[in-house]
């Protein structure tokens, strides 16, 4: 910008301002002489109606972060980062209802001490339940205290301080997820069944159908003792709350949902175990054992138990050749038949 040449008003001498001075002196009289400079336009930006200003874009910026942050925070809170129990990230096994899914945990910590039961998940391979010291550890090690495997499901205990690794399977609650029953009211299979909760207690007959099965087996926790029995064509057990059947070979029945015991051409009565008055009628029968004479025998218990349950108190009758039964009565049979007399041909 050039110098700005002016005359001086009071004493008629040359004035000159410098370029971009807001004034100049008189260098003969000092007058001072200031200059009215216009001021530039200021130039303003708007979007839509809204006039942009920089405390309105800190406003704007603030607004963001707020619920960026509040986002944030819903899914850590509703993918359960803040729940006190987090369990693992859970895979195609994971059931709704589960209490646990597959990964290692610690009771006191990640799960609650007591009984729960396990599921096998919906895949070829068997469901596993590790107890262990040690998180780390493995099946078959000192630090494993127990191992579960099971084809449908399995009940467990554990206690404060263990940890339980669980694979392939889902953990409930006792009672969240029970075993359903077949179609006419039957159990089969690789089971177990706990009493008061997947059935109800009482009477129940494991009947064995499968005409090319010469044994079908169970084995039972009954009042805290375990029972292992090996079965003909069929058995009685009672079932209180807290016991626990396991089912491997069979059809378990309800004792008033049972078929009638299964009869040769004279009426006879194969190996197994039956209940005078449900099973069989009353009256005098002939034991028949063939060319089993030397293993066969039978038990006879008048006091009104079933034989399972009642094993450790019952001894073998000696063979006499008939026995009379009465109502009320259990009869066990070992390589041996039961023919009614009426029916002898």
């Amino acid at each position: 910008m050039k110098k700005l040449h002016c005359k001086c008003e009071n004493c008629g001498a040359e004035v000159i301002v410098e370029a971009g001075a807001e004034c100049g002196r008189c260098e003969y009289c000092g007058a001072v002489y200031y200059l009215d400079r216009q001021k530039p336009a200021e130039v303003h930006h708007y979007f839509g109606n809204v006039k942009i200003t920089p405390a309105r874009i800190v406003l704007a910026i603030s607004v963001v972060a707020v619920l960026a942050a509040a986002i944030v925070i819903l899914a850590l809170y509703f993918s359960g980062v803040f729940s006190e129990k987090t369990p693992p990230v859970s895979n195609e096994f994971r059931h709704e209802k589960a209490y646990l899914y597959e990964g290692t945990y610690l009771v006191g910590e990640d799960m609650d001490e007591g009984e729960f039961v396990a599921f096998k998940a919906p895949a070829e391979k068997r469901g596993r339940i590790l107890v262990l010291t040690d998180p780390n550890a493995s099946a078959g090690t000192s630090a494993c205290l127990a191992e579960y495997t099971f084809a449908n499901n399995s009940y467990f205990t554990v206690k404060k301080g263990m940890y339980v690794k669980v694979e392939d399977c889902n953990v409930f609650r006792v009672g969240d997820k029970t075993v359903d029953s077949m179609a006419d009211g039957s159990f089969e299979g690789n089971i177990v069944l706990r009493g008061g909760t997947d059935i109800p207690v009482g009477n129940y007959i494991l009947i064995n159908d499968d005409k090319n099965m010469r044994y079908a087996s169970i084995t039972c926790d009954i009042g805290g003792n375990e029972y292992r029995k090996t079965i003909g064509s069929r058995t009685h057990l009672t079932i209180g709350e807290g016991d626990y059947v396991y089912l491997t070979l069979g059809k378990l029945y309800a004792e008033s949902n049972a078929p009638m015991p299964i009869t040769g051409e004279n009426g006879e009565y194969p190996f197994g175990q039956y209940k005078v008055g449900l099973d069989i009628q009353a009256g005098r029968y002939r034991l028949y054992s063939g060319n089993a004479s030397m293993v066969a025998y039978f038990v006879q218990n008048k006091d009104g138990f079933a034989f399972f349950d009642k094993s450790e108190q019952i001894s073998s009758s000696t063979m006499s050749g008939y026995v009379d039964l009465e109502d009320g009565d259990y009869i066990y049979l070992y390589m041996i038949e039961l023919v009614p007399v009426d029916g002898e041909q």
